[in-house]
């Protein structure tokens, strides 16, 4: 004869919930690599962007002196090192926000001087007299070229910052190049040549928009990090609207 045993009604009830509970995984939630900011080196870098900023001076004032005096060599050598120096001035507020500093750095230093390989292109020599006695700068010396060039890096190495280091890299060169001789910005036969005290002004406003993009529109934290379809549009219209004021503003002067 079998006899049934009846359990407690407590253990029934766990025994049920046992049986009838799911298991469920837990997520784990990745964010992108962030390197710490310090205060410290924020100032610090503020500083050095400053001093490269009066080494873009002295450069450019140097430059000027060759070319009145006739010497060619000098006066390349001078201008790079001040399309260089300038690069670094406005790239570098922006560092303390971007993932690699020093590959930021310096693919704004090297677009600021791989621009002027189109002078090869278009004056089909290599001999530097030759480039650099061309009546005007070519026609890729142009707002289009930094929306085309920083959209095509930021699709081929989308998340380091290589768009934003474009646009500060060649947009610096296109800025001081309407300070000496003009360029072409928006159409190629239509040089644009604007004064250096609003040169150096607009100079300014492309260093704090590349700090501001790179510490709030960059931040692994934020939903929308960099967006290639974002980037260069914005950054051909704000540079369309500053150089059209400034004309404006110079013909009703």
């Amino acid at each position: 004869m079998m006899t049934m045993t009846t359990l407690p009604q407590s253990r029934r009830t766990s025994t049920i919930d046992a049986m009838t509970t799911r298991y469920r995984p837990s997520t784990i939630s990745l964010k992108p690599r962030r390197s710490p900011i310090r205060r410290g080196s924020q100032s610090r870098g503020l500083l050095i962007a400053f001093a490269f900023g009066l080494l873009a001076l002295a450069f450019d004032q140097a430059c000027d002196a060759f070319k009145r005096s006739g010497r060619k060599r000098h006066e390349a050598l001078s201008d790079g090192a001040a399309h260089i120096a300038t690069a670094l001035a406005v790239s570098l507020p922006a560092a303390p926000f971007v993932q690699d500093r020093k590959r930021f750095v310096a693919l704004a230093a090297l677009s600021a001087v791989a621009i002027d390989l189109d002078h090869v292109v278009a004056a089909r020599s290599t001999g530097l007299i030759r480039c650099m006695t061309m009546p005007t700068r070519p026609a890729s010396h142009s707002v289009l070229t930094v929306g085309i060039v920083s959209y095509a890096v930021e699709r081929l190495w989308p998340g380091t910052q290589s768009g934003l280091a474009i646009v500060l890299g060649l947009g610096s060169h296109l800025l001081r190049d309407l300070a000496t001789g003009g360029a072409p910005l928006f159409i190629p036969r239509r040089i644009v040549e604007i004064p250096r005290p609003p040169v150096a002004s607009m100079m300014l406003t492309l260093g704090i928009f590349g700090r501001w993009y790179a510490r709030h529109m960059l931040n692994p934290g934020r939903r929308r990090r960099s967006n290639p379809l974002v980037l260069a549009p914005e950054a051909m219209l704000v540079s369309s609207r500053a150089i059209r004021a400034l004309r404006e503003h110079s013909r009703a002067a």
